[in-house]
């Protein structure tokens, strides 16, 4: 006789939908996961979370809730950070080019400076911090497809991995071992007064709940199949 499988329990069950929808989003570690209890605030989670050492979780809880603009500020502050900072790699003429080219588009934000960003971060190495970065601000305008032809949206959430990767990836580059969690430790922190600046961890979290549901009918609605001309 087979033995039917054993379908673990759903550690997110308890969790309000909003709550359930940004861990499923910023996908924190199984040993983060461990410690979640449903009855928590994000803020303690989070806490608690920094308190054992889970930065990486931490970090890209926070990329679940920032604005698109925010975030991208964020990650581009820290790709800078890891070709400045000792045992950093020394940023080659392209990955210059790069961080400029993605300041303008955090200056203003319009779809030129996008896809120059977009041009430039591919120089640099879509590999990079700085390349990720430039990846992120693409993913973030109203279309992938070439200018002057129908809008292409990218999927809503599409530019999250890139900026929470590109911040990882900026501290762990660092040739100092031993420098490498305080700096995702000094990141996370960077990140929470962007969090604490918009009013908080529920209100982020309303608002890119809100922003993500917009922007998934959105997306919907340009994706649906058209009816056959007749």
């Amino acid at each position: 006789m087979t033995t039917p499988p054993v379908i673990a329990p759903d550690p997110l069950a308890a969790c309000t939908p909003p709550i359930r929808w940004l861990l499923e989003r910023s996908a924190p570690d199984d040993d983060a996961l461990e410690l979640l209890d449903p009855k928590q605030s994000i803020e303690a989670m989070f806490a608690l979370w920094t308190q054992k050492g889970f930065h990486s979780s931490g970090i890209r809880l926070i990329a679940g809730v920032l604005p698109a603009r925010e975030s991208i500020w964020w990650a581009w502050v820290s790709a800078r950070y890891a070709t400045q900072a000792a045992g950093g790699t020394a940023a080659t003429a392209a990955v210059h080019k790069a961080l400029a080219a993605v300041e303008q588009w955090i200056v203003r934000p319009d779809d030129e400076a996008r896809r120059s960003a977009w041009d430039a971060g591919n120089a640099a190495g879509l590999d990079t911090p700085i390349g990720m970065v430039a990846a992120a601000v693409f993913l973030s305008g109203t279309t992938v497809a070439p200018p002057n032809v129908a809008p292409v949206p990218p999927p809503p959430g599409a530019a999250l991995p890139l900026v929470s990767g590109a911040i990882l990836m900026a501290a762990a580059s660092n040739s100092e071992a031993e420098q490498v969690e305080p700096t995702m430790a000094a990141f996370a922190a960077q990140g929470l007064e962007i969090v604490k600046r918009l009013g908080g961890w529920d209100a982020a979290l309303h608002l890119a709940h809100e922003t993500h549901q917009r922007m998934a009918h959105d997306y919907a609605q340009a994706t649906a199949p058209q009816p056959a001309a007749r």
